[in-house]
């Protein structure tokens, strides 16, 4: 609580940098999250950077309207260096090449959301939420790889996709949501030491040969020791700020199951359990029903059914727009520092097949809702980059290598640089400098 007292009291250094990155398939259409006001605009001659305040949005961002001073809409940015189609895995935020349609590849490095996390600890170092899987699967429920956020080389982040079971994992240690669950999470507590204790006598019983996979084991199970300890301490917190359970969070329909998501991706940021969340807000084999869609994202990405795919595309769009509004209006209305914790949270909307159903990674539209901590010259702004090969063009490294410098990474370049553009002496390869503040 002592936390929540000094960044109330405005105490910059007790503030964590806060970020949600919600991931959604079959691309983000520039044009679809341009405002009117900039269509048709000519973006030849360098950075266009305007002000968004004055504009109103495309109207399946209407529901982002209130927070307007706080969006930023960020186009250009190329990701070529990174598989297209229809996920570029890993790669949307490794910055990287890998996978094939169904496979999702080889993890070469920590995500930027992973250095982020690393970067901002708390009890849940990095929490991932899903409604969906892999791209082309029909995941569903449970513990889910979905192939796009990794903690290291060969680490990929795990994705809670069952509402209810997040629930309980994020908030069990203070509040029910079902018969014994205070119970098994003391009884997890006894454990965890006891594993701990147990690790460490095999640990010395076994050659010197075995001792660096023991080691490994238990690190793990420290871990978990701790984070076990500091949920137990922070249990008024947990529970003053845990959302009312209730039938939302076993809810089989596939809008509802995203509400719940974010529910629980919100209420974990406002009691402290973690700093970073990633979302997979779906995947291609997702229809959105409630929504009188009567096609599947794959389906739409092919021009079928009975509206046109922009239609159909707008319906969808507005609905994730609600639902990053909510997200916002909760953050919003939590005093922080001289603010409030939508200040210092970037909310980050992006695809992980780029710019279309079919990425083709000439573009990589970011919708970014948040004050990011005032770190970057973001908020309220649109920002259109030159198109790819043209002077001044940048890529999705270079954006994460600025995000990363901005949250006390000073790294000299994040992902792999496009050789194309190295090649043709248009590779820039560091931060954005004119983002810095």
């Amino acid at each position: 609580m002592r936390q929540v007292e000094l960044q109330a009291e405005g105490n910059a250094k007790a503030i964590p940098s806060r970020f949600v990155f919600v991931v959604k398939s079959s691309g983000i259409i520039a044009d679809g999250i341009t405002p009117d006001a900039f269509k048709g605009k000519d973006f030849s001659s360098g950075l266009f950077n305007a002000d968004l305040i004055s504009v109103a949005l495309p109207s399946s961002l209407q529901p982002l309207e209130p927070f307007k001073d706080q969006v930023s809409i960020v186009q250009g940015l190329s990701g070529k260096m990174c598989r297209g189609g229809h996920s570029s895995w890993f790669g949307m935020l490794g910055v990287y090449m890998t996978g094939g349609e169904f496979d999702a590849g080889a993890v070469i490095r920590a995500t930027a959301d992973a250095e982020l996390a690393r970067l901002n600890p708390a009890p849940f170092n990095h929490l991932g939420l899903a409604i969906r899987g892999k791209a082309l699967s029909s995941d569903y429920g449970g513990t889910m790889y979905p192939g796009i956020s990794a903690a290291g080389p060969g680490q990929e982040l795990p994705f809670q996709g069952s509402p209810d079971i997040a629930y309980e994992q994020l908030f069990g240690s203070a509040v029910s949501s079902g018969s014994g669950a205070e119970t098994r999470f003391r009884l997890q507590g006894n454990l965890l030491d006891f594993m701990v204790e147990d690790v460490r006598k095999v640990s010395q019983a076994i050659p010197s040969s075995e001792h660096g996979k023991m080691d490994a084991y238990l690190n793990a199970f420290e871990e978990l020791q701790v984070r076990h300890s500091r949920l137990s301490s922070m249990k008024e917190q947990i529970a003053a700020n845990a959302p009312g359970y209730s039938d939302k969070f076993t809810s089989t329909v596939e809008e509802v199951r995203q509400e719940a998501q974010f529910d629980l991706a919100a209420a974990a940021l406002i009691a402290g359990l973690t700093n970073v969340v990633t979302i997979r807000l779906d995947n291609v084999d997702m229809t959105y029903k409630r929504l009188g869609i009567d096609q599947h994202n794959h389906g739409i990405g092919h021009n079928e059914g009975t509206k046109s795919q922009t239609e159909y595309r707008e319906i969808i769009q507005r609905h994730h727009a609600e639902l990053l509004a909510t997200m916002a209006r909760k953050l919003k209305a939590v005093p922080e520092g001289d603010g409030d914790m939508l200040d210092n949270t970037m909310i980050m909307f992006l695809s992980d097949s780029s710019d279309n159903h079919h990425g083709t990674g000439l573009e990589w539209p970011y919708l970014i809702v948040g004050g990011g901590g005032g770190k970057l010259r973001l908020p309220g702004r649109y920002l259109r980059y030159p198109k790819y090969g043209e002077k001044g063009c940048r890529t999705i490294g270079d954006w994460w290598t600025t995000l990363l410098n901005a949250c006390g990474n000073p790294i000299e370049y994040y992902g792999n640089e496009d050789l194309v553009l190295k090649q043709n002496g248009c590779s820039h390869a560091g931060p954005l400098e004119e983002l810095f503040v």
